[in-house]
């Protein structure tokens, strides 16, 4: 009896539910068939509601807010038919959807929040860029309505204000256990010489620490480099001490860095190169000197199902993104079956959920974890090594800024001065 009641519908047969008593015969292989009732969809542009049916005062109302105009404009849309047809499969009539354009500025995200707030939403799932989540963030908390961004910016994340998308942390995370599986303990990395490339240093030195893993050598180059010349023949000098080598680009400057580091001979299976996400769909299979190297993707059999689905009621293939809003409307639609006034606890158990980008959790931080598989590069394609675990074990261990300080045994460092380096670490 307590394992049904742990258990909350999603996708209609599909399931999100509480990942400790998740199993797979608790849904069926087909989840979707039918668009929405219309009475669960709204569109709203004003403060003025005389014309909207927010259905009746039980009801669950849910504003989403994202760019449905402006630049990213198709990103918007391509979400906003994930969240449709997440709540046609869930069939919840007591869950009321509202979408909200934030135009992708921040003063579109500032109109469309006071909007939602005037239509007394009880949670905001949204909005999509980190300028947009900071613009909210303090309107929404004032009234204590929750939000649940896609935004992978860890600087807009905080307590009621969470983000179910794919942070940087998190697949580093993946990338080092793997590694440390692999007996591959010692490790080395190239990162650009910005925030972002000190935010994944920061997730790098602690889920390092946690994993029994030792980080020998990082690397920095201006973000805007092609030529990595002299920091690969600086972080070989001395020899090749470490097996691993996590390179988080894509594209013409993966390939450039990739090749350097063959260049002078520090390839596979001497040391194993791993990625980030950015990877995926990137062409890999024509890049010889990157066969055998590792990256982190969602469950690719949940993400080709949702694909598929998704193609042949909208007729294309769904952006990258859109899981996560189709994943935010099933937990809200889990959400609207709880206490309202425990909502935030809900949203963070440690447990998680099961959705279509398999399982996840939201950290009372913030920040987001997901099962993640991993995959290989090989000349056919991306071909799976290691599948997602199914559910999360121990409590919660995602990177927390607060606590960075107290590594001993810093990496040589190369492309910034390493007093600096360590000063921005141990200050946080």
């Amino acid at each position: 009896m307590q394992v049904l009641k742990k258990f909350s519908v999603i996708l209609g047969c599909f399931l999100i539910c509480s990942c400790t008593f998740w199993r797979r015969s608790s849904y069926s292989e087909s989840y979707y068939g039918y668009l929405p009732n219309n009475h669960l969809v709204r569109s709203a542009e004003s403060t003025d509601y005389s014309h909207v049916d927010l259905g009746n005062s039980g009801s669950f109302r849910v504003a989403m807010l994202l760019p449905l105009s402006g630049n990213v404009a198709s990103m918007g849309q391509s979400m906003k038919n994930a969240a449709t047809m997440a709540i046609g499969d869930i069939n919840n009539n007591n869950l009321v959807v509202q979408f909200y354009d934030t135009k992708g500025t921040s003063s579109g995200a500032r109109v469309a929040v006071e909007n939602a707030i005037n239509a007394d939403s009880d949670l905001i799932l949204g909005p999509l860029l980190s300028d947009e989540v900071s613009a909210i963030s303090s309107e929404a908390k004032s009234k204590d309505i929750p939000v649940i961004s896609f935004s992978t910016s860890p600087a807009v994340l905080q307590e009621g204000v969470y983000s179910l998308g794919l942070l940087n942390n998190d697949q580093i995370s993946r990338m080092i256990k793997y590694a440390a599986s692999q007996g591959r303990t010692q490790l080395a990395a190239v990162l650009p010489d910005n925030q972002s490339g000190l935010n994944m240093f920061r997730s790098i030195m602690k889920n390092a620490r946690e994993s029994g893993v030792k980080v020998v050598k990082i690397g920095f180059y201006a973000p805007d480099s092609m030529d990595f010349t002299s920091l690969v023949t600086a972080m070989k000098t001395g020899g090749v001490d470490f097996n691993a080598l996590l390179i988080p680009e894509t594209g013409n400057r993966l390939k450039a860095i990739s090749s350097m580091f063959s260049y002078y001979d520090v390839a596979a299976p001497d040391v194993l190169f791993m990625g980030t996400s950015v990877w995926a769909n990137t062409g890999l299979s024509k890049e010889t000197e990157l066969y055998g190297a590792v990256y982190p993707v969602m469950s690719i059999k949940q993400r080709n199902r949702f694909a598929e689905n998704y193609q042949e009621l909208f007729g294309e293939r769904p952006n990258g993104l859109s899981i996560f809003a189709y994943d935010a409307v099933a937990l809200a639609s889990s959400l609207s079956r709880k206490n309202k006034s425990l909502m935030k606890q809900e949203i963070t158990r440690s447990d998680g959920y099961y959705g279509m980008s398999g399982i996840f959790r939201v950290l009372p931080s913030g920040q987001s974890e997901h099962g993640l598989d991993v995959v290989k590069v090989t000349s056919g394609g991306e071909s799976l090594v290691e599948s997602a675990p199914q559910k999360f074990y121990g409590g919660y261990s995602a990177y927390d800024e607060s606590s960075a300080g107290g590594y001993v045994g810093m990496p040589a460092v190369y492309g910034q001065s390493p007093a600096n380096v360590q000063n921005i670490l141990m200050n946080l």
